[in-house]
């Protein structure tokens, strides 16, 4: 072994507790980085191809009433339109045992599974449905148990079946419900007009010869004119925001993943940044416990050049050590938050690969920044000369105003003096180890922070601004004062409201109506009502004698441009369109596209004056369990009466309040997991830089 190579091997085996804090606080900036650029491409990969290989339709709508064969040929025969194909989707209720209770799900049907055009859901386990045979969606299977081999019990239009589980399946566009979503099922055309009464169509998928957005669009609106002059309405319902019209070159989900890793990595950046503070502070004080050294190297022939290079190697060593660590467990970290996430987007998990550009960018960070940041002290303690290496003592011949201060301070400790003298000697390094101490905090507070935020949001403040606990839509309309008095009823109910419920698009008064116009989820409320919490950002609260009024969620008004005072006009499809005052903008996190209207004025427009189709219910008690227990009372004392109810309520599907908050909990689990993740990291940095 060479003489410089002993040195640096002496250096760093008799500094092993220096060694280590360099070495890891580099791996840890590395992992970091290299776990989030392995996890993007894996995710992205994984999605993309999914995507591509499930052969995405441009557009997809849901109608209503529904369309048979006839219809959907005639839409086919649209000039421009080059492929269609209609799916038959309605809700039941389910559940595995006879004691259990009912639990929503959607039930779909395709005429030729062997034989799909759009949207293509794969098989993983088991065979097609056949006759009394049902598929269930990716994650019924886990989280409900309805796994492949068992019976479920089905209950449609009042009637109750027993279907076979024969297989799993993936579908593309569904939200498995380990994201919030409901339970999927897929049955065949001759199961599902035994359990419905037909099997026309309620979603339709269209694709044109090459996507042009604008075109597209068109394409789309002349669709929807057909069906309108056919009193057939329509909308869109491709994820995420149920758009009209997607890019099936592009993952629905990608945007907001690109978000999401665009967060993160900046996250992982600053936490190689503050790392590379403690590498500069180290290799700094390495400089200066050295310059004798250096002094004795010069004074027997060494030059500046190889002093330079002496210290370079050594710096080349740590980030060689920090390469072995950071390389194995940024991959191994990587693919872990993949298959968490590609299990939570219902994507399947493909084979395990290196990520080639994750290796680069860590085999940059390892042995390119550390030379980087370690270029100054090492260039500076180059260049020194014998005379000032062996005429110095390694402190300052003058004393600064703290030393003269401690000097004078006699009933205090000596050791407690130097230390505190010490410490504050080189006030370069006690900056920057403050600076990455409290950044380090900083950014750790802040993503704990968004966590205990993301809860207040949907649990306290949900709460606060949904009254009611349970959420119910009917079949058909029922008279509001009959059936809220009815309600009232039943043990367990404080009140009841009826609310009128509607679908629309949205746009600025006296502009032309576009594809892009924002949806919109109509809410005729009444101005009275005890069951809604408004949390006002500008203006007012509907009043006793608004008629075209509208209260707007703060996040709709900006999509639309429009402020307190302005009108906008609401397009209902077949019921027509109305113009509206906004008279207030709110903040509601469940329904981001809300129109608040009076409740009266909306069932007018839609020509069904005294009768809505949803109900809105407090209880006595708001806990999860008797929440759940007021419904199953309530959906049987409906069906006694004769009034159908249908499986799912209109927040997310689901009934009742605690279903809705933990369905949306389990949506933002994801990216609270990712965020505390890189918390961690940071942590890790911030611990050790104050060890060091």
């Amino acid at each position: 072994m060479s003489v410089i190579r002993f040195k640096i091997w002496q250096d760093l085996w008799s500094n092993k507790t220096r060694t280590l804090q360099v070495v890891l606080i580099i791996a840890v900036g590395a992992i970091a980085i290299g776990m989030i650029i392995s996890t993007r491409d894996y995710v992205v990969h994984g999605m993309q191809q999914s995507w591509i290989e499930s052969s995405p339709a441009m557009i997809g709508m849901w109608t209503s009433p529904r369309i048979d064969d006839d219809t959907l040929l005639v839409l086919e025969n649209i000039d421009g339109v080059v492929g269609a194909e209609g799916l038959s989707v309605d809700s039941v209720e389910w559940r595995l045992d006879r004691d259990d209770e009912w639990i929503a799900a959607v039930v779909t049907a395709r005429k030729d599974y062997a034989d799909q055009r759009f949207a293509k859901i794969g098989l993983q386990q088991g065979t097609w449905p056949g006759e009394d045979e049902i598929v269930v969606g990716q994650g019924t299977d886990t989280v409900f148990g309805a796994e492949v081999g068992r019976q479920v019990f089905v209950k449609a239009r009042g009637r109750e079946r027993i279907l076979s589980v024969v297989g799993t399946v993936e579908d593309p566009i569904a939200q498995p419900p380990s994201f919030g979503g409901i339970s999927q099922f897929y049955v065949s055309t001759e199961t599902y007009e035994d359990l419905f009464g037909n099997a026309d169509y309620s979603r339709l998928f269209f694709t044109a010869a090459e996507f042009n957005p604008d075109e597209v669009k068109e394409l789309a609106d002349e669709i929807k004119d057909k069906l309108e002059r056919q009193k057939v309405e329509s909308g869109g319902f491709m994820p995420p925001q149920g758009d009209r019209v997607v890019d099936p070159t592009q993952h629905f989900f990608q945007d907001a993943m690109d978000g999401i890793f665009l967060l993160l990595g900046i996250m992982a950046a600053l936490a190689l940044f503050l790392g590379l503070f403690l590498v500069y502070n180290t290799i700094n004080a390495v400089i200066s416990q050295q310059v004798d050294q250096i002094g004795i190297m010069k004074a027997i022939g060494a030059n500046s050049r190889q002093i330079l290079w002496v210290y370079l190697r050594y710096v080349f060593a740590f980030g060689i050590m920090a390469m072995v660590i950071a390389i194995p467990l940024g991959m191994l970290g990587g693919w872990s938050l993949t298959v968490f996430l590609l299990n939570s987007f219902n994507a399947e998990v493909g084979d395990f690969y290196v990520s080639w550009p994750a290796v680069t960018a860590q085999l940059v960070i390892t042995i390119g920044t550390p030379l980087l940041v370690a270029m100054v002290p090492i260039f500076t303690g180059a260049r020194i000369t014998v005379r000032e290496a062996i005429s110095t003592y390694g402190l300052r011949s003058s004393t600064s105003l703290l030393d003269r201060t401690l000097a004078r301070l006699k009933r205090i400790s000596r050791l407690l003096l130097l230390t505190i003298g010490n410490t504050f000697r080189h006030k370069g390094r006690v900056i920057l180890t403050q600076i990455t101490l409290v950044l380090s905090g900083l950014i750790f507070m802040m993503v704990m922070g968004v966590g205990d935020s993301t809860s207040y949001t949907f649990n306290d403040l949900l709460f606060s601004i949904l009254n009611s606990n349970i959420n119910l839509a009917f079949d058909n309309s029922e008279r509001i004062y009959y059936l809220e008095s009815l309600t009232e009823q039943v043990p367990g109910i404080r009140a009841a409201e009826m609310w009128g419920f509607g679908n629309a698009s949205g746009r600025l008064i006296n502009t032309q109506e576009d594809d892009d116009d924002p949806g919109v989820t109509v809410l005729g409320v009444p101005p009275d009502t005890e069951l809604y919490g408004y949390q006002m950002r500008d203006g007012r609260w509907l009043a006793q004698d608004d008629t075209y009024r509208v209260v707007l969620n703060q996040k709709l008004a900006e999509d639309l441009g429009v402020g307190v005072g302005d009108w906008i006009t609401l397009d209902q499809g077949i019921e027509g369109e109305a113009n509206w005052q906004v008279v207030g903008l709110l903040f509601d996190p469940i329904f981001s596209n809300s129109a608040h209207v009076p409740r009266d004025v909306l069932l007018r427009e839609q020509n069904n004056v005294g009768r809505s189709n949803s109900i809105w219910i407090q209880t006595t008690r708001d806990d999860a369990a008797t929440e759940q227990a007021v419904v199953t009372r309530l959906r049987a004392f409906y069906e006694a009466e004769g009034i159908d109810v249908l499986p799912g309520g209109i927040l997310n599907g689901q009934d009742t309040s605690s279903e809705v908050v933990a369905g949306i909990n389990a949506q933002f689990r994801s990216i609270i997991v990712l965020l505390a993740v890189m918390a961690l990291m940071i942590g890790v940095v911030g611990s050790i830089s104050l060890s060091g």
